[in-house]
């Protein structure tokens, strides 16, 4: 039998290997697709190509042998000297995540600082191993400008790369960076239909049409609707709509280009939780730790979040011959978004009665009002991989250059004037009479940033077991604009770079060490309102970026004939001249000051048999704020104390058993797949400020499914939060945390056709 094209197994739909917090996340599908790889239509003369399919069978079982799926990284995850986070959409869909921020919840050192629900100024903000990642959240590869809450349905797989990332992704990524793979066209005929109802009420209904028109052309389009109120959390509401449009172009061929259009719409009340317990000398922590019910809403019947994004996309990439790869990406996104809240908080007054067990106590409104902003921007980024011998040695030089601009113009709500707070117990909602939302007429920020930076990096084997990766990217960043009147700016040039000793000694283990800094200048992500030029309060020509540097050495073992993936690393990141930004006005302040987060990262994921899928991860954080100054966010020196949104310990476990078989003998000839699966999530307590004065205590979390599939059909019972655990999704450094939703239960019912 002639073999036609070369097959290789990509990711997509239900098909999927994956990594979960510095351990392999691997759930073996049913799904592979043979596109990218195939060769290009042979000439009239030669026997007929057969196009591309898609190959019904076994995902492979190790997920180390799979791509970061950017031209920039392009080894396989065994041979990445980084630790590397894969969450796929067979996981997506197990889990029922419905946002990013859900999506996120199994993999140790992400804590979040907003999120379903809650929508706080800045959209979606995550922290890696403590350090800010709201400017580092991209899709495919381009950065995602927009400040919004991030819906799944376009999503195939989630990549989180931990550790500082600039020389590939330029400015931030202190932490790490977080990688959405968009869903895309792809050849065959495939559709489903999935809707969910559960407890709330909560509703959701995702349309999934792909469509090949000729041997290598193909359409999806991807729709969503959804509507949520939260168990547990009073007037909290979410609703999105939402579309995906793509059409991809030489599909199975060596020259593709996809075009993607995405839509996405939100109407929420922001969730900013309930007040924590702060005397200015004790450790404080939420209200609702001390009695008062998690169902308790402190906002007010005006708060409203209206978001909007539209973004289209151009991806190209061409391979020529076995030697090189080019690859161009364009992105340019137009967001808006209408946000009024009403944050509160519990005076020194207020935490002495809560103390001393009086929770009928006042609180107090938090002097803000929101924002009207209307933001966009636009990237271009090419990349070519060459791999080819000089002198004998192996070459995998990677280069290209990266280039954005964004654009921000916000304008602020008056605050909540002097109207009745209410206490703990019995907050008021309704707004007085005559409250009218008001635009402050003089306060108006607009600011332009664009950055160019080229990078390069040449991974060289010295011998087939050793080899050295060592790379650059040189960023020229500017940004200016002009906030209440006065003119800000500031330019900023840096370079980032990065170098790795890697060991394969045998080929299903990988040794390395790894190096690298990265640099996140002043106004670095001003869409999101987390820079200095987000409320500026005076110019910033004299701030200085920050730096981050990082040290890593780990190992990546394949085990039992590849069916089971095992990772260890050790790390050390040390950031130089931290800033803090404030949660609630997005005020930031650079200092001095110096922090350290050190520790270790385990994983163990894969197929211990046929049946049974287990992905276990686990990490220790060790954190220190090495060097303190003193200014308007540290009052007195935090030397010594922890760095905050960092747990010492957490640990997760997600595992799926497939009982068909077990099942034979009480119903024999039952059709179809049963599986049952629970997942426990664990982190230990942390702090939202460097004083260490209020923290959000340990939790433990459990989920669990049982799904049923047969023939176009599949069935799927959800419960998160099954022992109805008081937790928290995020938390906020003035003194806020939001409780997650109580028991939720969740019915699904999809259908292939």
């Amino acid at each position: 039998m002639r073999t036609i094209g070369t097959l290789r197994p990509v990711l997509t739909g239900v098909a999927a290997s994956t990594s979960l917090a510095g351990g392999l996340f691997f759930v073996a599908g049913t799904e592979v697709e043979a596109q990218e790889t195939a060769q290009p239509p042979q000439p009239a003369d030669e026997p007929a190509q057969l196009p591309a399919i898609r190959v019904e069978g076994q995902a492979p079982t190790n997920a180390l042998q799979t791509g970061t799926g950017l031209n920039r990284l392009p080894d396989d995850l065994q041979s990445t000297p980084q630790t590397v986070t894969v969450i796929p959409h067979v996981v997506i869909e197990q889990q029922q995540a419905a946002t990013v921020e859900q999506v996120l919840q199994y993999v140790p050192g992400i804590t979040v600082s907003t999120g379903e629900g809650n929508g706080g100024i800045n959209g979606d903000q995550f922290r890696i191993r403590g350090f800010d990642a709201s400017g580092d959240i991209y899709v495919d590869g381009l950065r995602d400008f927009g400040s919004y809450v991030r819906d799944s349905f376009a999503t195939e797989n989630v990549v989180v790369l931990k550790g500082p990332s600039s020389e590939s992704f330029g400015n931030g990524t202190t932490g790490g960076v977080i990688e959405l793979d968009s869903k895309k066209a792809h050849l065959g005929n495939e559709s489903s239909f999935e809707a969910t109802g559960g407890s709330g009420p909560y509703g959701r209904g995702v349309l999934d049409v792909n469509h090949q028109i000729n041997d290598t052309t193909a359409v999806r389009v991807v729709g969503m609707g959804s509507g949520q109120d939260f168990v547990d959390r009073d007037h909290v509401y979410s609703s999105r709509a939402g579309v995906l449009a793509s059409i991809g172009f030489g599909l199975g061929t060596s020259q593709t280009v996809t075009v993607n259009y995405f839509h996405q719409s939100s109407n929420q009340r922001p969730d900013f939780g309930v007040p924590m317990v702060n005397n200015g000398t004790d450790i404080g922590e939420p209200v609702t730790e001390y009695g008062v019910p998690r169902s308790t809403y402190y906002g007010r019947e005006s708060d409203h979040d209206r978001q909007d994004a539209d973004v289209a996309s151009v991806l190209y990439k061409g391979r020529f011959g076995d030697w090189l790869t080019l690859t161009n990406d364009t992105r340019f996104g137009y967001y808006t978004r209408d946000v009024r809240f009403t944050p509160t908080f519990c005076t020194a007054a207020c935490a002495s009665s809560v103390l001393a067990g009086n929770l009928n106590t006042p609180y107090t409104i938090w002097q803000v009002g929101g924002t009207r902003q209307t933001s966009y921007g636009g990237e271009n980024v090419t990349t070519a991989v060459m791999k080819f011998y000089t002198a004998g040695f192996r070459h995998e030089l990677v280069a290209g250059v990266d280039v954005y601009s964004q654009h921000a113009s916000t304008n602020f709500y008056l605050p909540v004037g002097p109207e009745p707070a209410g206490t703990l117990l019995n907050p008021v909602f309704q707004n007085s009479p005559g409250f009218s939302d008001v635009v402050l007429p003089a306060y108006r920020t607009t600011a332009t940033s664009w950055d160019v930076g080229p990078f390069i990096s040449d991974r060289v084997w010295l011998t087939p077991q050793v080899s050295i990766l060592g790379g650059v990217r040189w960023d020229h960043y500017n940004v200016s604009g002009n906030s209440a009147g006065t003119p800000v700016g500031t330019t900023t040039n840096f370079a980032s770079p990065k170098a790795a000793l890697i060991w394969e000694p045998i080929e299903h283990q990988t040794y390395y060490f790894s190096y690298a800094r990265s640099f996140t200048p002043p106004g670095n992500n001003i869409t999101s309102l987390s820079s200095s030029l987000g409320l500026s309060q005076a110019p910033t020509t004299n701030l200085k970026p920050e730096g981050d540097t990082t040290y890593e050495i780990g190992g990546k073992w394949s085990l039992l004939d590849d069916r089971l993936g095992a990772t260890a690393a050790l790390f050390r990141v040390q950031k130089s001249n931290a800033s803090y930004t404030d949660p609630t006005s997005g005020i930031q302040t650079t200092t001095d000051d110096r922090d350290r987060v050190q520790g270790v990262e385990l994983g163990l994921t894969g197929k211990i048999t046929s049946n049974w899928d287990v992905q276990a991860a686990y990490s220790y954080m060790d954190s220190k704020i090495v060097s303190s100054s003193i200014s308007v966010f540290t009052p007195t020196s935090a030397a010594g104390n922890r760095v905050p949104y960092v747990s010492k310990h957490s640990a997760s476990l997600w595992s799926t058993y497939n009982v068909t078989s077990l099942l034979h003998g009480p119903l024999p000839g039952l059709p179809g797949r049963i599986l049952v699966g629970a997942g426990v999530n664990y982190r230990s307590d942390y702090y939202v400020d460097d004083a260490m004065k209020l923290r959000i205590p340990a939790a433990t979390t459990v989920d669990a499914m049982v799904s049923y599939d047969v023939d176009r059909y599949h069935l799927a019972l959800n419960v998160t939060n099954l022992t109805n655990a008081l937790a928290y999704s995020s938390a906020f450094s003035n003194g806020y945390a939001t409780p997650v939703a109580g028991r939720t239960v969740l019915a699904t019912l999809g259908i292939k056709f």
